[in-house]
């Protein structure tokens, strides 16, 4: 993959298409705050994302919410995996950080290496759960872990990034509100439509 071009191409989207993506990051805020229903306000904001990169006419509220219902389900199952996961990695880095052995030296490392690959997970499973077929979510988060492993450099180069968006947004906390998940479900949207095989997908953002 091609991160630059990657975060360029989301970045375009999400200036094109801007009123999407606020519409859906103010929602998705709203339906976190109860925190078992924020994975499934996760996969609507990303479907979201989604159809405004492949058929934009239909990203809307309306989608939105119809998908935020129909993943109610799945979305828990999923998200207290994840969470599980997240809960025992980020516990064991923080309670061993002062930890001079080598051991715990080489195990922070793995715990650092997971967290990367976890993040990287996260932000590519829905969007390939919304490319695929017969949408299954068990195969969706398997091919994010293989997208990941498979390309390591660029996705972190767009982690990276993310990180940076998320420490501006948190100094202006109204960008919370209202863009910087729109524009995190827009960068993973574009890396694994650029993944299977469509970066040209929009033939406004490719010109010039």
């Amino acid at each position: 993959m091609s991160a630059p071009r990657i975060l360029w191409r989301a970045f375009q989207e999400v200036r094109l298409k801007g009123y999407a993506y606020i519409w859906a990051n103010l929602a998705f805020v709203a339906l976190c705050l109860p925190v078992f229903t924020a994975p499934a306000a996760l996969s609507a904001l990303f479907r979201v994302s989604y159809e405004a990169q492949t058929s934009p006419s239909t990203a809307d509220l309306a989608l939105f919410w119809q998908n935020f219902k129909a993943n109610i389900g799945r979305g828990v199952v999923w998200g207290v995996a994840h969470g599980v996961f997240a809960f025992i990695n980020f516990s064991n880095l923080i309670s061993y950080a002062n930890a001079d052995d080598p051991l715990w030296s080489a195990l922070r490392f793995v715990w650092i290496g997971s967290a990367f690959v976890w993040f990287g997970v996260v932000l590519y499973t829905w969007p390939l759960y919304y490319s695929m077929a017969q949408p299954n979510l068990w195969i969706s988060t398997r091919n994010a872990l293989v997208m990941v492993l498979q390309n390591p450099l660029s996705t972190l180069m767009i982690l990276i990034v993310l990180g940076m968006i998320s420490v501006l947004s948190t100094l202006l906390v109204a960008t919370w509100l209202l863009l910087t998940f729109g524009i995190i479900a827009a960068v993973g949207t574009a890396a694994v439509l650029w993944h299977v095989g469509q970066p040209d997908i929009i033939p406004e953002l490719t010109e010039g």
